[in-house]
């Protein structure tokens, strides 16, 4: 054989070798694992994201994620809570969770003043005080607005006839999926946490019957009337839950004595 052929041959193994070699990284699949924390709780509504790809997915309310990954890629877990983890593909493959460890803020100093003996000395105290810097605000970082809704979690722009007319198969996908109405449903749930929290406190049985005198079968007899023609939910002021309860033990009352 020549000389040529020879180098041929080796230069055709060496393309088929490299050939080879590059199909398993370039391989794609889909990634579906657990995000636990500490104790193996489910952590919901946490980002994963895959660093190579820059794709990512959010946790729904059992801790599952599902991602297109390659094997030799590198996922970021993030979330508020948690400590920010990466985690190889490999590794999950092979565990099928992730866990992460809470993040533990630390807390400035506590100083106790004396304001004075009346609420006159207390409120010109407070209003002498210079006005106090936030964490975000420190940092030179940018004011979020309270009320930014991200377009995937909102409902009413989801539901428009003006995104089905734009995006018709996106307006089905968001609107039928059971993955992304899970992911609303938990985003929904956090943004409206310390309401929720709120509202369980107003109407919770010690505080009831602290505001009714009531207790035993009289006070579980009220809050049945309560749960029955209640009107406001969490979405409501504190001082709209306060008048109706008021206003319904006016009624029972009433009701009561005839």
């Amino acid at each position: 054989m020549c000389i040529r052929s020879i180098f041929l041959v080796g230069v055709l193994l060496m393309a088929f070798q490299h050939r080879l070699s590059a199909q398993e990284p370039d391989s794609v699949f889909l990634l579906s694992g657990i995000i636990y924390d500490d104790l193996f709780h489910p952590v919901p509504a946490t980002h994963v994201i895959n660093m190579n790809t820059h794709a990512g997915n959010v946790t729904d309310s059992l801790g599952i994620f599902r991602l297109p990954v390659h094997p030799f890629d590198t996922m970021l877990v993030r979330n508020i809570a948690f400590q920010d983890t990466l985690v190889p593909v490999m590794q999950i493959i092979e565990v099928k969770y992730i866990r992460i460890r809470k993040k533990i803020y630390p807390l400035q100093e506590v100083r106790i003043f004396k304001w004075g003996s009346t609420y006159n000395d207390f409120t010109e105290a407070i209003i002498e005080m210079p006005n106090q810097l936030t964490l975000g605000e420190l940092l030179g970082l940018p004011n979020q607005d309270p009320n930014y809704i991200p377009f995937d979690m909102n409902e009413g722009a989801l539901k428009s006839a003006a995104f089905l007319i734009t995006s018709p198969v996106s307006y089905f996908y968001y609107n039928f999926s059971k993955r992304e109405k899970s992911a609303r449903k938990v985003y929904w749930i956090n943004k409206n946490r310390e309401k929720y929290e709120r509202f369980d406190a107003i109407m919770s049985l010690e505080n009831i019957a602290a505001t009714t005198k009531l207790s035993g079968t009289e006070l579980l007899d009220f809050l049945a009337f309560l749960y029955q023609r209640m009107v406001c939910d969490f979405k409501c002021s504190e001082l709209q839950i306060y008048s109706e309860v008021h206003d319904l033990w006016d009624v029972y009352q009433g009701l009561q004595q005839e």
